[in-house]
């Protein structure tokens, strides 16, 4: 019951690689993982950055090990998952005008006769 449920969602299924399925799914799973530690509140420890814990209770070490993941996520999520969605339009049309040059190639060969 539960693979089944998670089988009809896109990001889960097996694409090629680079294919642009594989990017868009890379794409999606940047933005999950950064959405997720925005809403965990990850976001108040990037204040190690200007010298101040962002949580008293956790102390430097791990607020700052906080605030280089929530800043790494930030960085994939603000360059990356653009970046892979312009590469993954490009790449589609890419391979629609690769398909329909190779059709119209086959479809003059089928059409032109065989020299002796």
């Amino acid at each position: 019951m539960i693979k089944s449920f998670w089988k009809k969602f896109v990001i889960f299924q097996r694409a090629d690689f680079f294919s642009p399925k594989d990017l868009l799914q890379r794409a999606a799973g940047i933005s999950i993982i950064f959405v997720l530690l925005h809403l965990a509140g990850l976001r108040e420890f990037t204040s190690v950055l200007n010298g101040t814990v962002g949580s008293l209770a956790l102390g430097w070490k791990l607020s700052g090990f906080f605030a280089v993941i929530y800043i790494a996520s930030y960085l994939a999520f603000v360059v990356l998952v653009p970046v892979l969605i312009l590469a993954a339009m490009f790449l589609m049309g890419w391979q629609c005008y690769c398909d329909k040059k190779s059709k119209k190639s086959h479809e003059q060969d089928k059409q032109s006769p065989m020299p002796d």
